[in-house]
């Protein structure tokens, strides 16, 4: 397996803190509870998250990436074996492949964790294939969707979501995934799979350098990425999928911030308003980090797990505030207590809001039972004011709050948000709801199992406030 890191820079202007998207812990769906428990955490959609993420270099052997901008945010997962460093810059990461294999074999990676159940296909919804929703007419500020420019020519599902790295100068890029795509090792993901497993590796850039616009583009099957820096080195340093240092829930000490990730297969790149002009995110030179992988093939045939990550740069002397990752993670206690089966219900949550500012993105996530999300943030007066709606878990959504973007009003079947920036004020409060509908015949835990576990997460990014809260 290989994990590249490939370094160039950028001009372009966008904020978003990376955020993790499923908070979730663990290994593939047979997973014990407990284990599952201590990997709930982190985003997205950079947090959800803004969790660590791989280096990437060039490109896999059979073809180079291409050119990509960058939105999102980004969030957990855990489990097995020893993991993978990413190279540094300019050269790709020496990473040892597992045993020759074709699409068409199937492989179960080393060390994955318990029984691995065969997820069963959702109404309605087709065998897993690569993003290619129609790309709507670009208004000003937006970016063209980068994906499809490598020429990659692999047989492996999903090449035309491979993304060339950023111009030299102008950003960086990341990249996790095989160094010979006709000897894939681990990241080949075979039918009936479900799991969430993390890839050491080390960030490309050689000094201290700030982002501001980003863009995550994964392989079919992707759920989730969450990318998260360490000050401490990785242990094991191999090439494998290893066991993820943090579940999510941001409490090893050794955290140094989230990179961008993601909560589904493609992360677009937003415009930078101009009330963020001066927001940057720092990324220390060479840094230890983890890319935790959540994904599930509900297919016939094996998948690739493979994602690439660009990041672009801002003037160090242009950033005067750095943003900070909104971590809001509810239903915890679904690991010891799970929803029945027959339940439908609401589940509320809430986080309190320390300081004045601004909130940036929210991103929401939850699985397949999962019938709406909502957030509201109520104000000290006792206002309450909604601020984030969303149903279909398959497209969980992501909303700026800014002078630029406007987004799509409230509805009752149909995801929306607040338009404008979102000032807060010491004393407001966060809250967040989960209606989930059990459905199933099976109590579901709070873990990463997309059909047969739930979870109520909010991510996002702030200029301000510290809002991180994990409850049960």
């Amino acid at each position: 397996m290989g994990t590249w890191v490939k370094l160039a820079a950028a001009s372009c202007l966008l904020l978003v803190v990376g955020m993790g998207c499923g908070s979730e812990g663990g290994n593939d769906t047979g997973e014990s509870a407990a284990s599952q428990a201590a990997a709930g955490g982190q985003t997205t959609p950079t947090g959800p998250g803004m969790q660590t993420a791989g280096a990437q270099t060039t490109s896999p052997t059979t073809g180079a990436t291409n050119a990509a901008p960058a939105a999102g945010a980004g969030a957990p997962g855990a489990p097995p074996t020893a993991g993978a460093s990413g190279a540094p810059a300019t050269a790709p990461g020496a990473i040892p492949a597992g045993p020759t294999q074709q699409p068409g074999q199937t492989t179960n990676p080393t060390g994955a964790a318990g029984p691995e159940p065969t997820p069963t296909m959702e109404p309605g919804m087709g065998p897993m294939g690569p993003n290619t929703e129609m790309v709507p007419e670009l208004n000003p500020g937006e970016f063209p969707d980068p994906r499809g420019g490598c020429d990659l020519d692999t047989g492996w599902p999903g090449d035309d979501t491979c993304m060339a790295p950023p111009p030299a100068g102008e950003g960086m890029q990341i990249h996790i995934g095989p160094e010979d795509y006709n000897n894939v090792g681990e990241f080949e993901f075979g039918p009936g799979r479900e799991n969430s497993e993390c890839v050491n590796f080390t960030t490309p850039n050689d000094e201290d350098v700030y982002y501001q616009g980003w863009v995550l583009s994964g392989r079919p099957g992707t759920h989730h990425i969450i990318n998260t820096m360490y000050r401490t080195p990785n242990s094991g340093g191999g090439s494998s999928f290893t066991l993820c240092r943090d579940g999510g829930t941001g409490t090893n000490t050794a955290i140094v911030a989230n990179l961008p990730g993601a909560s589904k297969p493609y992360m677009p790149r937003a415009p930078v308003a101009p009330e963020n002009k001066n927001l940057g995110a720092m990324v220390p030179a060479n840094t230890a980090a983890q890319a935790d992988m959540h994904y599930f093939n509900f297919t016939d045939k094996p998948l690739l797990r493979e994602f690439w990550l660009n990041l672009y740069y801002v003037p160090k002397e242009q950033v005067t505030e750095e943003s900070k990752q909104v971590r809001a993670m509810g239903g915890l206690s679904w690991t010891v207590l799970p929803i029945p089966p027959g339940a439908d219900q609401v589940y509320k949550y809430e986080c309190p809001i320390n300081s004045s500012g601004r909130i940036i993105q929210l991103l929401g996530h939850y699985h397949a039972h999962g019938v709406r999300f909502t957030s509201h943030l109520r104000r000290a007066s006792g206002e309450r004011v909604k601020i984030f709606e969303m149903y279909d878990y398959l497209e969980p959504q992501i909303f700026y709050y800014d002078s630029v973007t406007q987004n799509p009003d409230f509805s009752d079947n149909a995801p929306g948000a607040l338009t404008g920036m979102l000032e807060v004020q010491a004393g407001d409060s966060l809250e967040w709801e989960c209606h989930i509908r059990n459905d199933s015949s099976v109590g579901l835990r709070y873990t990463n199992a997309v059909e047969t576990g739930e979870m109520c997460n909010l991510w996002g990014s702030a200029v301000g406030p510290n809002i991180n809260c994990v409850v049960p």
